[in-house]
């Protein structure tokens, strides 16, 4: 059998081109072209005057953007590559900076990235690769970086606290205070939390910065108290307790993208709401600040976002909304419809609903004492029964005859292939299951990172079709 002649002990006099190594249609020639066409006079700013040269931050965000496109977000990774990998040695511009350097540059330049991002978007509508005919938004739980043994309430935190502060002020004995803190006579300590408490004490007892650790106890406190929680992570206080697709509990945030018909993603935030119930309000208004929402502008979004103050909000402000109700959800997918939202018919004349052929008259509204939601009541007098319904029932009447049409539901149907595709890129091509980075502001970030990925490839590919069809 014949083999291909391979070069292994092959001296080059003169080195090629780095360049010449790298496919002419890759993908990172473009990254490179939109991050040099950047403004970076305000780091020149900061980098003036005395000191070591700093390297220039085109070349760190080179490195980072790239690096998201193929799923390495360590900044570790990321050094290794800039020494290692052909493509990461280009962008980099054979400097090689170190993890540190990395991950700096990345925590301390939240608003820069963030208008990196705004200018993908801008780069996007301007060559006409934004579909803004239809518009969906949508939520997805990432598991944050923080583990359920360092989870407690007041109690574990209290414990926990007094443990430091006794390290900080004496060397005592580790197994002294274990006795005298954790004797199992703890109210509100499951055996669980007394088995972490002790390993976490253990832990930070052998860690030099306790003052450091004492402050990140005493910011979980305070997330506690402020937001009127049973329990708080000591690893990352914003994150919050989620149920998964998969309806398994676990430390996370709540990701909101909005995006374009053609999948280009046109806002994301990233919020504590365990619910996107009230996200869609803030969502259409950061959608604002990137592009405009014309009158022709469609707008899809799932039944988790199906309260009757979002539906008004959007008949307020002109926007063509299409957002089915949970049992109309039921029924779209072709589910076991257990659900009973919304059906009964209103008799606006006579100001009465109609349900199962019974009618109820108006009574008013009334606000819960717990929930603080206010809810209208309609009222039997023959069978003495009433009905209370949300609110904005009139306008969750009026959106559930729009999306009873076939018209509707075919406009609802294109969130399939609009924004659900992103999430799947973002998760299974990115490798952007859950974050790496700590606290609400660099969870930000990282999901501004991936992106800008997103829609560099994109766009980039886009560009690609346009040439091919030109030519």
């Amino acid at each position: 059998m014949a083999y291909i002649d391979s070069f292994k002990d092959q001296n080059w006099l003169l080195p090629p081109n780095i360049k010449d190594m790298i496919p002419e249609d890759h993908v990172c020639f473009f990254v490179e072209e939109f991050v040099d066409s950047l403004d970076y006079s305000g780091f020149d700013l900061v980098y003036d005057g005395a000191g070591h040269p700093a390297y220039h931050p085109r070349v760190l965000l080179k490195v980072l953007v790239y690096g998201m496109m193929c799923s390495t977000r360590s900044s570790r990774k990321l050094a290794r590559a800039t020494r290692e990998n052909f493509v990461f040695m280009y962008l980099a511009e054979r400097l090689g900076p170190d993890f540190r350097t990395i991950a700096r540059f990345r925590k301390d330049n939240a608003s820069f990235i963030k208008e990196v991002f705004r200018r993908t978007v801008e780069v996007a509508v301007e060559h006409g690769l934004a579909d803004l005919s239809f518009v969906s938004i949508d939520g997805s739980m990432l598991k944050a970086s923080a583990g359920k043994k360092k989870y407690f309430g007041k109690e574990g935190l209290d414990k926990l606290d007094k443990a430091i502060e006794k390290m900080i002020e004496e060397d005592v004995a580790l197994d002294e205070l274990e006795d005298e803190l954790f004797d199992g006579k703890e109210e509100g300590l499951t055996g669980v939390d007394r088995r972490d408490l002790k390993r976490i004490v253990r832990e930070y007892n052998d860690s030099e910065n306790k003052k450091r650790i004492k402050e990140k106890v005493g910011k979980a406190k305070t997330e506690l108290v402020e937001h009127g929680l049973k329990k708080v992570s000591i690893s990352d206080p914003d994150c919050r307790m989620m149920q998964n697709k998969h309806g398994v509990s676990e430390l996370c945030y709540n990701v909101q993208l909005g995006v374009s018909n053609n999948q280009i993603v046109l806002s994301s935030d990233v919020c504590q709401d365990k619910h996107d119930a009230h996200q869609f309000i803030p969502q259409v208004n950061n959608l604002r600040e990137n592009v405009e929402l014309g009158k022709s502008t469609k707008i899809g979004v799932d039944c988790a976002y199906s309260d009757g103050e979002n539906i008004r909000f959007a008949e307020d402000e002109g926007l063509d909304l299409y957002v089915p109700s949970r049992a109309q959800a039921q029924e779209f997918d072709c589910k076991e419809q257990n659900l009973n939202h919304d059906h009964y018919e209103y008799d606006e004349e006579k100001n009465e609903i109609i349900v199962d052929g019974i009618r109820y008259r108006y009574r008013g509204p009334y606000t819960r004492n717990k929930s603080g939601r206010t809810l209208v009541t309609f009222y039997n007098p023959q069978i003495k029964k009433k009905k209370d319904l949300p609110f904005y029932f009139k306008e969750r009447l009026r959106m559930r005859d729009k999306m009873s049409t076939s018209e509707g539901r075919k406009i609802y149907n294109q969130r399939k292939t609009s924004v659900e595709p992103v999430y799947g890129n973002l998760k299974a091509n990115l490798g952007f299951r859950e974050f790496l980075l700590r606290g609400m502001e660099k969870v930000k970030i990282e999901l501004n990172l991936a992106c800008i990925a997103h829609n560099l490839y994109k766009i980039h590919r886009m560009m690609g079709e346009k040439r091919a069809v030109m030519a």
